[in-house]
């Protein structure tokens, strides 16, 4: 078996290459035959450049958007490229770009759907990436609550997905909302979740793309997946 990883980049010359050749190391390690497919989701900075030259040296995929997607629409671009590959992993899914939570977490996951597991997702145990983004947290978690989701830290990636099971999930939210979505989706159709728990250690470089307007974004997706969700 072998995994295919998106990782949606925007504005992240900074930390591109050391994220990409750790995770590629980590798996290397693993034993666990792999492809990165790396979307460029409309940098203006030199992170397409980047791209291009780690895809001239390792298992790497570059995709690049012209115009920024939105982080879930990033991802939704690379899940599509790995889907329409006549060679599709079987294990598939993203992580995020910014180096924040460890690649060591990446083959504990990928183990659990290789044993059947439908969806393998990290949990965030220790933070270390500042008191805004754990307010952020703090409030998706409450808001999941009161929906009646009880999956520990929903945003939480790496989230890893047997082929079959992403395309029966088959998400549509171009923004922040996508990891509630197939979480909350996964929880409907009662599919085996498993966690793995990791730390989110503190940026390195660049600038996290989260801000006030992601917590009013997320509520009113939320509300919205609620009032059209499948019985």
């Amino acid at each position: 078996m072998s995994l295919g990883l998106v990782i949606p980049l925007f504005n992240e010359e900074a930390l591109v290459a050391d994220v990409v050749a750790d995770i590629h190391r980590l798996l290397d390690e693993a034993g666990i035959e792999h492809r990165l497919v790396l979307v460029n989701n409309g940098s203006r900075d030199g992170t397409g450049d980047i791209v291009d030259g780690l895809a001239q040296t390792l298992p790497v995929t570059a995709l690049h958007l012209d115009k920024n997607a939105g982080y879930g629409g990033g991802i939704l671009a690379g899940m599509n490229a790995l889907l329409k590959d006549d060679d599709t992993p079987e294990v598939i899914g993203w992580s995020w770009g910014d180096g924040q939570v460890p690649a060591a977490v990446l083959p504990p996951l990928y183990r659990a759907c290789v044993r059947g597991a439908d969806l393998a997702k990290a949990v965030r145990t220790e933070r270390h990436d500042g008191a805004w983004r754990k307010l952020v947290t703090t409030a998706y978690s409450e808001t999941m609550r009161a929906f009646g989701c009880n999956i520990a830290d929903v945003n939480g990636c790496p989230k890893l997905f047997r082929a079959d099971v992403f395309a029966r999930l088959s998400p549509t939210s171009t923004d922040w909302f996508i990891d509630a979505e197939v979480v909350l989706t996964a929880q409907a159709l009662e599919l085996e979740i498993t966690h793995h728990p990791t730390v989110m250690n503190a940026r390195a470089g660049g600038k996290s793309k989260v801000h006030l307007g992601t917590m009013a974004e997320f509520a009113w997706n939320l509300a919205r997946w609620r009032a059209t969700r499948r019985p």
